[in-house]
């Protein structure tokens, strides 16, 4: 009996350890879960163009795992959908422009512009147009969106080229495919036009008369909500790190290498395979006060936004301690 008693209460011991030991497991793999969180999580609201790439070669190369966060990327077919989450807080931030940080700011949308990108803007004349210069494109007609980054842009461009808006016919067409089956139509003659729409133009036959970016305008940024700046500071910071490795990845690399992902990217056709040229991307840094400040000035005047809107509120450095 008394053999009976001690087995029993051995099995009872060997029961209760068994029993713990679950809970214990749980309890260990809880400390460690505290002891090392979860990556932050950087959203980031874009619409498919150049400027997208090295972003999604900071996922592709495994950037993110390198710096210390995930970044979730979400490609919109508007802006107006894009700006949307970003105002319900579904995003972090946004790739947009100068104009659109305006707007944001006018109203009362504390976005920040934290980065530049290396989106273009092709101003092409239609193939049938007999325009083989801007010098020639005087009362042609050119199908825009109005009070936008697009109808900015074009001023800029004139501007440089000793002309102004009311040297051409503005055609208000909300939509970038639109415009682009204006063009190819012959219903238009000018176009301006982000990638890829702006090759898939060139590979119709249209002129290419000339960029924003070759005329040094620059006015596609990276921008933040202050609520994602203040909660995850560190790893936006991050996020530059390796969108800059990104770029450097870019510009030493044959891009057969990552042909694959401009396509995906950029939303160029298959077809485009072993055709598509990437020109040398900057490295990210925070832009210039006299463009942003330009950009306000013609924001002001379009109604768009306040005169008063200062530099220092439109950007926020987040390079301090590279």
């Amino acid at each position: 009996m008394k053999n009976k008693i001690i087995a029993v209460f051995v099995l009872l011991i060997m029961v209760l350890a068994t029993g713990c030991a679950p809970q214990s497991a749980v309890s260990s793999a809880a400390g460690s879960s505290s002891g090392n969180p979860e990556k932050p999580v950087i959203r980031i609201g874009m619409m498919s163009s150049s400027d997208v790439i090295p972003y999604v070669l900071i996922n592709e190369n495994k950037l993110a795992d390198k710096y210390g966060f995930q970044l979730d990327l979400e490609v919109f077919t508007s802006a107006k959908d894009r700006d949307a989450a970003l105002q319900a807080g579904e995003l972090d931030g946004v790739l947009t422009d100068l104009i659109g940080v305006c707007m944001y700011q006018n109203a009362g949308l504390d976005v920040k512009i934290t980065g530049i990108t290396d989106g273009d803007y092709i101003l092409v004349a239609g193939k049938d147009t007999g325009i083989k210069n801007i010098n020639q494109i005087k009362g042609k007609s050119i199908a825009i969106s109005e009070k936008t980054l697009i109808e900015y842009t074009l001023e800029d461009i004139l501007s440089n080229n000793n002309m102004t808006g009311n040297d051409v016919v503005k055609e208000i067409v909300p939509k970038i495919p639109d415009r682009l089956e204006l063009l190819r139509n012959n219903k238009i003659d000018l176009g301006l036009l982000p990638e890829p729409f702006a090759t898939l133009a060139l590979n119709d036959g249209a002129v290419r008369l000339g960029s924003a970016n070759q005329f040094g305008l620059y006015p596609a940024v990276s921008a933040f909500s202050k609520t994602a700046l203040d909660s995850k500071s560190a790893a936006i910071h991050n996020l530059y790190k390796a969108y800059n490795e990104a770029v450097d990845y870019m510009n030493h690399t044959d891009i057969r290498k990552y042909e694959k992902t401009v396509i995906k990217a950029v939303g160029y056709p298959e077809e485009m395979i072993g055709k598509i040229t990437v020109k040398p991307f900057r490295t990210s840094k925070l832009p210039q006060k006299q463009e942003v400040e330009a950009a306000v000035q013609w924001a002001s005047k379009k109604g768009l936004c306040k005169p008063t809107l200062q530099y220092d509120q439109m950007v926020y450095d987040v390079y301090s301690g590279s």
